[in-house]
């Protein structure tokens, strides 16, 4: 008896990841604000911060290009945007590694709030989040137990309790979406942290501080009941893969034209370095590595956008997998192609290859997806 396979390919039409007006207009508007802002000196200043990140810089990214409205929909709120779009956001400020929580607090915890079993309980908690003025965290690999009912009415609304470990932004963010357990039912869950104990964590990546957050009776609000949890839980978890990967991309693209700038202005033996072949092959190479990365990145998330995709799971693996071998292997080339100066410290090199690093720890590598593409096409 043989077994059967799925077919591992695009099943939406190659023409979903074409680049469009608009997309191109605020790719430009994000890439000159990240020129003016984002500079690897001034990222280096702002993780010295109580907060790790600069303030004022997340202020202006939602106050003006307003990144956590944008794949909010309108009757909530917000720009009505797809996730292709938000795609280009989260190319550009990974790229320039911003220390700001886009990816959590803008990206993932917005669309657990969008998600909602009654997304108008929670528009507050929305409303703050467009606004930049409250931040929040997300770990749904991370389970904490929820205790009294939440429709009581004697006073008591539910608390949680337990401890979350490595919380991205954990020491400075307001509030955690976490997977709780409720009678015997999992429930996705927001948390007040205002009264928990944070414990900061050594971290690889400087840009993404991480803390284990103790919880004891902490305030908390039900998201998705248990009829809800699991598919919730998957989407989300696809959301994250796709802007993980989108950002990888981004980052790709932006050794390669880094390591070009250094190598056509380094001479040796009287010509630019990059003029010698074996440079060049690894360029080819590291060329091929960026496209192939856009592409899958770009691809998972505009099947995200389409209600109809049977392949959503599949394209999020992929664009895990491929994006995540890149992004190491371009950090690692990068390093070695600008040769002493790569190795040290000073030079931004390092920063992309610990971010790479630490995104490994977080939301696991290459091998864990590419262990998950074969259980989907049943290897």
């Amino acid at each position: 008896m043989t077994q059967q396979t799925r077919t591992a390919r695009p099943e939406a039409d190659p023409s979903i990841i074409l680049p469009t007006p608009e997309r191109d207009e605020l790719r430009t508007i994000v890439a000159q604000f990240v020129a003016r802002h984002g500079t690897h000196e001034a990222v280096r200043q702002s993780i010295d911060s109580d907060r790790g990140y600069s303030e004022s810089r997340w202020r202006t990214l939602n106050e003006e290009l307003q990144v956590a409205a944008l794949a909010v929909p309108e009757s909530l709120g917000g720009h009505g945007f797809g996730f292709a779009d938000l795609g280009v956001v989260l190319e550009e400020t990974g790229a320039a590694l911003l220390p700001e929580p886009v990816l959590v607090s803008a990206v993932v915890a917005g669309q657990a709030l969008v998600r909602a079993d009654d997304p108008e309980s929670v528009g507050d908690l929305l409303g703050a989040v467009m606004e930049g003025t409250r931040t929040i965290g997300v770990s749904l690999d991370g389970e904490v137990t929820m205790t009294a009912d939440p429709g009581a009415t004697d006073g008591t609304g539910p608390v949680a309790n337990g401890i979350v470990e490595g919380v991205l932004w954990g020491q400075g963010v307001d509030s955690l979406v976490v997977v709780a357990s409720c009678g015997g039912e999992r429930v996705l869950v927001i948390v007040d942290l205002a009264g928990a104990e944070r414990r900061a964590r050594e971290v690889v990546d400087l840009t993404r501080r991480r803390a284990d957050v103790h919880l004891v009776d902490s305030p908390a609000r039900v998201l998705v009941g248990a009829e809800r949890f699991a598919d919730v839980l998957r989407e989300l978890n696809l959301i994250t893969g796709a802007a993980l990967a989108a950002e990888h991309a981004g980052i790709a693209a932006r050794l390669l034209d880094d390591t070009v700038a250094y190598v056509t202005q380094r001479h040796q033996f009287g010509r630019p370095i990059g003029s010698f072949q074996a440079i060049k092959h690894r360029l080819a190479d590291m060329l091929v590595d960026r496209e192939r990365a856009r592409s899958a990145a770009m691809y998972a998330l505009a099947v995200l956008d389409r209600e109809d995709a049977t392949d959503a799971d599949l394209a999020v693996a992929v664009a895990s997998a491929v994006c995540a071998d890149v992004v190491t292997r371009s950090a690692h080339e990068a390093i070695q192609l600008h040769g002493g100066i790569g190795f040290t410290w000073e030079h931004s090199a390092h920063f992309y290859l610990r971010r790479a690093l630490g995104d490994e720890g977080a939301f696991g590598g290459g091998r864990e997806a590419r262990r998950s593409i074969a259980d989907l096409v049943g290897v």
